[in-house]
């Protein structure tokens, strides 16, 4: 059965014995409302208030909660940050929108049309403003919006799923953008918040306030929605906008032997809140049950301003729910990087069936922490639940970011052969019998953190052996390897990553062909950008361009920095790409005039200063023996990236230069304070040495 055919016929057989669970009363529609959705990152429903929580205050979103509509049962349609908004901005499921993980994918909005191009198409200004990396604007995110601020810093050797932007000054940028609109302009904004996703560091006073961070960090939250809802009342617009709170999805908090997300689907996972207030207290103080999914926002908010639907997954929220509408989530997560069974479940009027390599069942209503596997007992209807999980593709039927011609290059490569792929998916145990293995891994993350990277490395290197699947841990070993100059260590262990995480692996070969250029090896270095071109084709650009740089061929360096220039999608990081060559051919006064294009670009809303910019104004200011104007050049570039560790020593050389003792060897403190790793501490001492000889 082909899945858009899957849910006309849920709801058609489910609207014989249905009950309006979702009462389908309601005022509206609200034509050319504001509407401003708020995304709380990795917030589990029943750790607020208004889901019946009591460890955690919440008296923004309490508020929001008596001014609005609680939806009491919405489940996420996958566990992880990037497929979860895509499914809430398109209306679709991650089988049909293709974004099925982190990594790997890309949303194409040419393909699957979003809510924010929907209203865009009916004269709303639309933007959006997010806190982690995971939702950058080049996974295709930012072609939905006019307006998209993505600015988090990226830092080597940290899982890009906590690289994170503080909430307050994301809130900030959407204030922002917002004031840049006309008065009584109809606008989407999306303001996704990262709190409270892991680490959970909460500021204080809200530290001190919890004993369990989590709550502490949901509780910054609450203040952070609480500031911006006291903007949009300044502005006049929170009375007559819909405003929507919702999360990506839960946390496990250990309840099934999970810590954080994305590798089980228990309810403490998929389960999320949802709280929509409507123009001038409509419906205010109403909660409503029945099963709802993420993937009936979009339809919901386009039928609450009236405009026509379009073909979707989803339901609208305010409609009639069939009382044993049955919800589906997915993870695939598992299966492409550990190595584990892919999980797909549905939630029905009261039974949770969740499909593996050994299925599991549990009575949510008898038995809602899920404690108690019921599949045996049950077996007629699991049966039929099975039977209807069948409709979905499985993990094997993902849209990879490397085409089969690619594919075929990695295997011509010998990345392929390096792990032994698994071919029978029954090889593959069920998530929650090896769930241990993801506390292992952290604890060997966490001692890398620390600076033990011995330690580090020998206990990934023992989970390794026993299960090579583990594509996390071949990168974080291969970024280990690095900072321990073990360059030979670290290709072996990307190499391993590439053929574990095989068609998805586009990212991962971004970093070896990096890790190939620093070390001169320019063949394999272009050879493993050109393969990345298909996941990841703007930072396969630039690393070809740096790659002809590095080669001396500095015509060919330019004319791919010109096509990137003159692109559509053209950022500040390509006039910067495009002033490293000008200034390598020589030509400053044409470096500057880009840097200032560069600059010009990230200051428009929306966009950022590049990684390297003000160190490259310093360089070219620096020629020019300019050197008391390079000095604050390179000091605005680390206060900006602390973790650019080559400007360090240039800006130590310059004080030192200056006759600035004092302030050179603060710097090389400050090298090693923001960066500690033994290649810094070696970094450090190699300038030490070199300041010492210049004196």
């Amino acid at each position: 059965m082909r899945l858009r055919s899957l849910f006309p016929l849920l709801v058609a057989v489910s609207l014989i014995s249905c009950r309006r669970s979702l009462t389908a009363q309601h005022n509206g529609p609200f034509p050319g409302a504001p509407v401003m959705l708020i995304s709380i990152d990795t917030l589990r429903a029943d750790h607020l208030p208004a889901y019946g929580y009591k460890a955690v205050a919440t008296p923004n979103l309490d508020v929001l909660a008596a001014d609005g509509v609680v939806f009491e049962h919405v489940y996420s349609q996958c566990p992880l940050t990037l497929p979860s908004h895509v499914t809430a901005l398109t209306g679709l499921l991650p089988t049909t929108h293709g974004v099925r993980n982190n990594l790997g994918f890309r949303y194409d909005s040419t393909r699957f049309v979003s809510l924010p191009q929907t209203l865009r198409n009916h004269g709303y200004a639309t933007g959006g403003a997010v806190s982690s990396y995971v939702l950058r604007g080049d996974t295709g995110l930012s072609s939905a919006f006019e307006w998209y601020d993505d600015a988090v810093e990226e830092r080597p050797g940290v899982n890009t799923s906590e690289l994170q932007r503080n909430g307050y000054a994301t809130a900030h940028a959407a204030e922002r953008w917002l004031e840049t609109l006309a008065a009584n302009r109809s606008f989407f904004c999306l303001l996704h918040l990262y709190e409270p996703h892991a680490p959970y560091s909460p500021p204080e006073p809200f530290r001190s306030r919890y004993a369990n961070p989590y709550d502490g960090e949901i509780a910054t939250a609450d203040d952070i929605v609480g500031s911006f809802l006291s903007d949009l009342k300044k502005k006049g617009l929170y009375d007559r906008s819909i405003i929507i709170v919702m999360s990506d999805h839960g946390e496990g908090l250990g309840d099934h032997g999970e810590q954080q997300h994305g590798a089980l689907l228990y309810v403490e996972e998929i389960r999320v809140p949802l709280i929509v207030k409507l123009p001038a207290g409509a419906r205010r103080g109403t909660r409503l049950s029945g099963n709802g999914a993420l993937a009936d926002l979009a339809p919901t908010v386009e039928k609450l301003l009236g405009i026509p639907p379009r073909k979707t997954d989803g339901l609208d929220l305010f409609g009639v729910i069939p009382a044993d509408r049955a919800i589906y989530s997915e993870t695939i997560y598992p299966y492409l990087q550990l190595g584990w069974s892919d999980l797909r479940s549905l939630v029905s009027d009261r039974l949770h069936y969740i499909s593996s390599s050994r299925p599991e069942m549990y009575d949510l209503v008898a038995d809602p922490k899920e404690r108690a596997d019921v599949i045996a007992e049950h077996r007629r209807e699991a049966a039929r639940l099975r039977q209807l999980v069948a409709a979905f593709p499985p993990a094997t039927a993902g849209n990879a970011s490397v085409d089969p011609e690619t594919a075929a290059k990695l295997a011509a490569l010998g990345y392929v052969g390096s792990v032994k792929p698994l071919t029978n998916d029954a090889e593959r145990p069920n998530p929650r019998d090896v769930i241990g293995t993801i506390d292992e891994t952290r604890e060997a993350f966490r001692l890398i953190d620390e600076g033990h990277l011995a330690d580090g490395v020998k206990r990934m290197k023992a989970l390794l052996a026993k299960n090579p699947h583990l594509v996390d841990v071949w990168i974080r070993l291969a970024e280990a390897s690095v900072d321990e100059r073990r360059p030979d260590q670290a290709i072996d262990a990307y190499r391993h990553a590439i053929a574990a995480a095989g068609p998805f692996a586009g990212d991962i070969l971004i970093d070896l062909s990096n890790l190939y250029l620093q070390l001169g090896k320019l063949n394999d270095a272009q050879q493993t950008a050109q393969l990345a071109m298909t996941g990841n084709p703007k930072k396969a650009r630039a690393l070809l361009v740096r790659i002809a740089g590095t080669r001396g061929d500095l015509a060919r360096a330019e004319a791919i920095a010109q096509e990137m220039v003159h692109a559509a999608d053209a950022d500040a990081s390509d006039f910067l790409l495009l002033a490293e060559v000008k200034v390598a051919r020589g030509e400053l006064p044409s470096a500057l005039t880009l840097l200032d294009d560069a600059e010009r670009r990230a200051a428009a809303p929306g966009q950022k200063i590049p990684y390297g910019l003000y160190a490259l104004r310093g360089e070219i200011l620096a020629r020019e023996g300019k050197r008391a104007e390079a000095i604050p050049m390179y000091e605005r570039e680390i206060a900006l990236f602390p973790h650019n560790v080559a400007a360090y020593p240039i800006l130590a050389a310059l004080y030192a230069d200056a006759g600035r003792k004092a302030d050179a060897e603060r710097t090389i403190n400050q090298l090693t304070g923001a960066n500690p790793t033994p290649a810094a501490e070696a970094l450090a001492a190699e300038t030490r040495q070199r300041l010492s000889r210049l004196r």
